[in-house]
């Protein structure tokens, strides 16, 4: 505990943008339910989507780590996962060909970066003693599974397992961000508070 209060003395209102990082999870956490109410839409819609899905995620994660410049705990991490989900949506969105072609490694590679990024900053939430950190640590574990999972067998994945899994990619980071956010709230809170 005196870590944490030795950080948060030095920080007090640096995790007060928490929410943003709850508006990515529920976005994502939307954008995963709506591919499974509405299969039937076409492939190249769903890589569309889902680099819109990556460009808003990074663009939140980036404003939320460059807004966080005392907050010493995970910002390296957000800010270099924010500026690589941005330059991927962005291509994504663009060469719509490429990203039909290529979705099930650029999902498999956006998993991969998003399970580091979660589990480097559910270990930093640990390392200052956060309560909850654990549940980030095993959404990320699970996120690298899913990633490794796609990385290592990509031609096994037709169009509906696709869609499948980018639906189940979305909810998963969904519910990553979702327990990130509600970690920094409670930091928030804390320092708030002086209750730490």
């Amino acid at each position: 505990m005196k870590n944490i209060s030795l950080l948060i003395e030095r920080s007090k209102q640096a995790v007060r943008y928490w929410w943003l990082m709850l508006l990515i999870g529920i976005a994502l956490l939307v954008l995963g339910i709506l591919v499974f109410v509405y299969p039937a839409q076409s492939y190249v819609s769903m890589a569309v989507i889902f680099g819109w899905a990556m460009l808003a995620a990074g663009i939140l994660e980036t404003v939320i780590s460059t807004a966080n410049d005392h907050f010493v705990t995970g910002r390296g991490w957000m800010l270099a996962s924010g500026i690589i989900q941005i330059i991927l949506g962005l291509i994504l969105i663009f060469n719509v060909a490429l990203s039909a072609a290529m979705l099930p490694i650029v999902l498999g590679f956006w998993l991969l970066l998003r399970a580091f990024a979660t589990i480097g900053l559910g270990g930093d939430m640990r390392a200052l003693e956060v309560s909850g950190s654990g549940w980030t640590i095993a959404s990320g574990v699970l996120l690298l599974i899913c990633a490794l999972w796609m990385l290592f067998q990509p031609l096994v994945f037709g169009t509906t397992v696709v869609i499948v899994w980018v639906g189940i990619a979305l909810l998963l980071a969904g519910i990553a961000a979702i327990t990130l956010s509600l970690q920094l709230h409670a930091a928030h809170r804390c320092a708030v508070k002086h209750e730490c």
